[in-house]
């Protein structure tokens, strides 16, 4: 199983992007080397907190969907990381608009395009360098774009059973999975892998609490995902608990 040294988790002031931030520092040998965390928010008291402790820790902030500010972001991240680049990105921010087919609205298309598609896509784009860097250096290199099984055209009953037919949500995760697919080729060439993740039904704000999994278990599954993953992988959809779910 392949240890992570430096990476990146995007929407990290909550939910599992918070309890993914967690896991890594609570390590027994202290967490990857540069663990780097975005927020929209100038400050965020959970984890300004975890940075007090954890000297590893990077808070950056970040509106997903402010690409003019990609650039100066990317510069950020390319002096934490150093010559040694980034080895894992985990796209992990992202909305849900519950629209059904009698309210959905073109605005809430568009944006949940933008946010849960559109915004991943370039922010990997603009971490290209650094990921490069990294897949340059042989190490396992990977970016993980956080999914869901509403985004599973095969098994979209399987989501509309709990959410019923939300428009919005469904199809834009199914946007990022074709995403995931077509970055998975595209970046083969460098020692990138890419895959989309299915964290669970997770007891967050967006997930309700009602969710069959906690934080932590989701959390914790993702980066078991992330760790075990092989050039076999790159381009599928895996739930946290390591399923492959088809598209």
């Amino acid at each position: 199983m392949t240890s992570i040294e430096s990476v990146l988790i995007t929407g990290a002031n909550r939910g599992i992007g918070l309890g993914l931030v967690t896991a890594l520092l609570i390590k027994p040998n202290g967490g990857p080397k540069q663990v780097i965390a975005t927020t929209r928010q100038a400050t965020n008291a959970a984890l300004d907190e975890l940075r007090d402790r954890h000297s590893n820790l990077h808070v950056l902030q970040l509106d997903g969907t402010d690409y003019k500010s990609f650039d100066g972001f990317a510069k950020q991240v390319a002096n934490i990381v150093g010559d040694r680049g980034l080895d894992t990105l985990i796209n992990n921010a992202g909305i849900a608009i519950a629209s059904k087919l009698d309210a959905v609205t073109a605005a809430d298309m568009l944006t949940n395009f933008e946010v849960n598609s559109v915004a991943p896509l370039m922010l990997t784009k603009a971490l290209l360098p650094v990921l490069k860097k990294s897949g340059a250096t042989k190490r396992k290199t990977t970016v993980a774009n956080i999914s869901s099984l509403g985004g599973c055209i095969t098994n979209i009953h399987l989501a509309q059973a709990t959410l019923g037919m939300v428009y919005p949500y469904f199809t834009s995760k199914a946007a990022l999975d074709m995403i995931t697919k077509c970055l998975s080729v595209d970046l083969a060439a460098y020692g990138i892998n890419t895959v989309a993740v299915h964290p669970g039904h997770v007891q967050t704000d967006m997930g309700g609490s009602n969710g069959a999994l906690t934080v932590d278990t989701s959390a914790e599954g993702i980066l078991n995902v992330i760790r075990k993953l092989t050039d076999d992988d790159s381009g599928k959809l895996i739930g946290y608990d390591g399923t492959v779910h088809p598209y």
